[in-house]
């Protein structure tokens, strides 16, 4: 059926995902990790990460990071700053995925929602503001590294 194709097709949460053979499956893109966790808010950010290049093989199957921003105040205990910012939600991850599945800021948003609901979509570095980390309301795993886009930088499986 794909014979002749030149790309990758996979199944992924019910849509058929297409990713061209070179490009992001060559590529690197950014992840994060969960820093911290205290009274329901996890400090998440750019531990060993490179927001400029990526650090992890876009052929890596790792989470997604998801966030859906509610307005919720900054809790007692957290004070937030340029570099640690709050993000006025929750936070979650989904089930691994491939990085080359991820060709485009959309599709990774619709993975998101289908996952969590309405109002979820792909976290990104500089949310809400600075950027490097963030707090949230959640409890992420800690045993594992997971896909944040960022916007200003070629830091994304879906760059060429």
């Amino acid at each position: 059926m794909w014979q002749g194709f030149p790309g990758r097709v996979w199944m992924l949460w019910g849509l058929w995902v297409v990713a061209p053979v070179a490009g992001a499956a060559d590529g690197y893109a950014m992840t994060w990790q969960k820093r911290g966790h205290s009274q329901g808010v996890d400090l998440i950010g750019c531990m060993d990460c490179n927001p400029y290049t990526g650090d992890m093989p876009c052929t890596a199957a790792l989470p997604i990071l998801c966030i859906r921003e509610d307005g919720s105040a900054v809790p007692p205990g957290v004070s937030p700053d340029f570099y640690n910012g709050w993000a006025e939600g929750n936070v979650a991850t989904t089930l691994p995925v491939l990085g080359v599945t991820l060709t485009s800021l959309a599709l990774a948003n619709k993975v998101c929602t289908s996952a969590f609901g309405d109002g979820w979509r792909m976290a990104q570095f500089h949310h809400p503001q600075g950027g490097w980390n963030w707090y949230a309301y959640g409890n992420v795993r800690t045993d594992k590294r997971f896909w944040v886009y960022i916007r200003d930088q070629p830091a994304n499986c879906w760059n060429p």
